[in-house]
């Protein structure tokens, strides 16, 4: 796993980060995008994320973005 702290979400074709710079302290968030099509998918679901059934491994020149 590349991030621990984050889990499955850090390399999931449907996780899109949100940054958020606040007061001087910048947060980075773990959207599902499946949360808008299927609601059993938390929006900003608690991390680690160790399991998911929506769970598919994104393509490669996705992670380098």
């Amino acid at each position: 796993m590349p991030n621990a702290a984050i889990g499955l979400c850090f390399d999931c074709q449907h996780c899109r980060t949100v940054e958020n710079d606040r007061k001087g302290e910048r947060s980075t968030f773990y959207m599902c995008l499946r949360s808008f099509t299927q609601p059993e998918y938390r929006k900003y679901p608690p991390l680690p994320v160790l399991r998911c059934p929506g769970y598919e491994k994104a393509a490669d020149d996705k992670l380098s973005e």
